[in-house]
């Protein structure tokens, strides 16, 4: 018993290191990024966006975001819900919000779990295409941007056989989100 409680310590302490963390005696996480499909042009680093009305999208994504909550987890999970938080009165939005039991997290190549969901501007839902069927991630796109109407970023709230704990990404990123986005297309060599 004392090498598992050893071992949560250290594995809080290298988890705690970096990014924002959490847990309790039966887990702990950090989130290590929340990224979208969306890149503004503008920005020489990458400024992920979000946006409610898209212009050039492929067919049915016109107001779909992708997003992408990527988090480190270590112990006993039962499951995680994964929220949006506007940055105005930084609670989650409830049409953004679903639960994932354990048995449906998926790893990407670095051992990171990664959640994919979009975050629908014209339902007013977060549609948890991940946990249905494995959704095809989106490449990232740049966009030309109008219109800011604030920015969200990640909660995930980390539910154990006895308690929960909460991630946010409030710290590592905040997305902003814009009324209307334009991706932006190769223009044609002229003559």
């Amino acid at each position: 018993m004392m090498k598992l409680a050893l071992g949560l310590v250290a594995a809080t302490a290298l988890l705690a290191s970096c990014g924002s963390s959490g847990g309790n005696s039966e887990a702990q996480g950090r989130i290590v990024d929340v990224t979208t499909e969306y890149t503004t042009s503008t920005n020489p680093t990458t400024q992920y966006a979000g946006c409610d009305n898209i212009s050039n999208a492929s067919a049915g994504r016109s107001g779909s975001t992708q997003v992408k909550v990527e988090f480190a987890a270590a112990g006993s999970i039962q499951s995680i819900d994964v929220s949006l938080a506007g940055t105005t009165n930084n609670t989650a939005d409830p049409n953004f919000t679903t639960n994932i039991p354990a048995a449906n997290l998926k790893k990407n190549s670095a051992g990171n779990y990664q959640v994919l969901f979009d975050a629908n501007s014209t339902t007013g839902k977060l549609l948890p295409a991940s946990i249905v069927v494995e959704p095809a991630e989106q490449p990232v796109k740049a966009v030309t941007t109008s219109n800011p109407v604030g920015s969200f970023y990640a909660l995930v709230k980390v539910n154990t056989a006895t308690s929960s704990f909460t991630l946010t990404s409030a710290s590592l990123r905040k997305i902003p989100v814009y009324s209307n986005c334009t991706i932006q297309t190769a223009q044609p060599l002229s003559k």
